[in-house]
């Protein structure tokens, strides 16, 4: 994941550490899922998702510079992925609440950050936000059936962004 785009330093040495668990329990939740086995998959997303925001947290509270807007970088689609794989893993359960409620969940975690005040932070957080809102969209439109579902999809994506779009 972490390549020699960068020079090493302590940050950069801590981050490719700290993602390595991160990594390790979302490969081990896609093996889980091919196999069939969904629980065990939904924990290892659930690992992976909470290990990514822990990781990013503590990056937002550092200093920003070069290296921490990096890792943020490559934490943001690191608890992206994880929500999403969580979500799909409840999807495979027939789950679609379950699934709306990680998928809302990743895409607010993200509002905050697309006005944060550092800017490569912002366009970090945008793209991956553009991202969310692009996947709940496509999960309304799956479930037209279920009004509920719908309503908290326009909730997330009414809330601080910077396109009101919703679903009717």
């Amino acid at each position: 994941m972490i390549s020699g785009q960068k020079q090493t330093h302590p940050d950069l040495l801590y981050l490719e550490q700290a993602l390595s668990p991160w990594q390790s329990n979302i490969m081990q939740g896609n093996y889980a899922f091919e196999q069939g086995a969904l629980l065990e998959a939904r924990d290892k997303y659930f690992l992976a998702k909470t290990l990514a925001n822990r990781l990013l947290q503590q990056f937002l509270c550092a200093q920003i510079n070069n290296n921490v807007i990096y890792a943020i970088e490559h934490c943001l689609p690191a608890l992206v992925v994880a929500s999403h794989n969580l979500a799909d893993t409840y999807i495979a359960m027939q789950q679609p609440e379950n699934a709306c409620k990680w998928l809302c969940e990743a895409h607010l975690s993200l509002s905050p950050l697309i006005n944060h005040t550092h800017y490569e932070v912002q366009k970090a957080s945008r793209h991956h936000y553009l991202k969310t809102s692009a996947e709940l969209v496509a999960f309304a439109r799956r479930y037209p059936s279920f009004p509920e579902l719908i309503e908290q999809v326009n909730f997330c994506l009414s809330s601080n962004t910077p396109s009101n779009k919703q679903l009717h």
